[in-house]
């Protein structure tokens, strides 16, 4: 029962990484800490996430999603993040996520209540955003409420949205389970789980790519500003 259970989870986490490019661990954590030690769970979730977001990009499509501003942003990010995690050595990491949470609840409610925001894709622009998200991903950990943030204010399409997210999920997470590896983290056990987990990524990230192309903007984006409400709370509550 309590497999059928897991799968369960990791599916529905699945489909709503498949829809929106992020929520994975949103979704999976929170339900999976029942049957999972927190230490095992977040190697293997950023695993998972790795995968569903490789998935997501080899995915058959019609026009080049991710284009020159996007690439500058993921690279800048990729990069800054290190500079992140340098932060977190010099101010508490606790101080960080109230701030930022904090910052995120705002925007997203605001969002969620008409406020617009608007921003415009250079270059410059998409290089000091991807900075600011790198920052953040590095010292807390955190890259879905700024970025889907980000992405709404430069009024991006359900599918570039997903295909920007899932390119900077691909960068994050290959950073993040290099260093997991580095500190010996990761056991055959837990490699175990992922490959378990394999099927139900695939199948998700297909259901949520037919999902995402028929959902009307106005759900879609009512849908991940959701998530980046609810992961804000989570962040704060942690």
């Amino acid at each position: 029962m309590n497999f059928v259970l897991i799968i369960a989870i990791i599916l529905l986490a699945s489909i709503i990484k498949g829809i929106t490019g992020y929520g994975f661990a949103l979704i999976a954590m929170p339900l999976l800490v029942m049957w999972f030690d927190p230490q095992q769970l977040v190697p293997i979730l950023v695993i998972c996430n790795l995968i569903a977001s490789v998935f997501i990009v080899l995915q058959k499509k019609e026009e080049t999603l991710v284009d020159k501003p996007f690439r500058v942003m993921i690279a800048s990010g990729s990069i800054f993040t290190l500079l992140g995690v340098l932060i977190l050595s010099w101010v508490s990491g606790q101080t960080l996520i109230y701030l930022m949470s904090g910052f995120f609840i705002l925007l997203s409610l605001s969002a969620l209540l008409g406020l617009q925001f608007r921003a415009r894709l250079t270059n410059l622009s998409c290089s000091i955003i991807g900075a600011i998200i790198g920052i953040i991903t590095g010292s807390i950990s955190i890259s879905g409420p700024p970025l889907a943030l980000f992405l709404h204010s430069a009024g991006v399409n359900n599918q570039k949205f997903r295909e920007v997210f899932a390119w900077f999920s691909i960068c994050s997470s290959v950073i993040a389970v290099a260093g997991y590896i580095i500190a010996g983290m990761i056991t055959t056990k837990m490699l175990m789980h992922v490959l378990t987990f394999v099927p139900c990524l695939f199948i998700g990230s297909a259901i949520g790519k037919r999902l995402n192309r028929f959902l009307p903007i106005p759900i879609f984006k009512n849908i991940s500003l959701v998530i980046t409400l609810l992961a804000s709370i989570v962040l704060l509550a942690k």
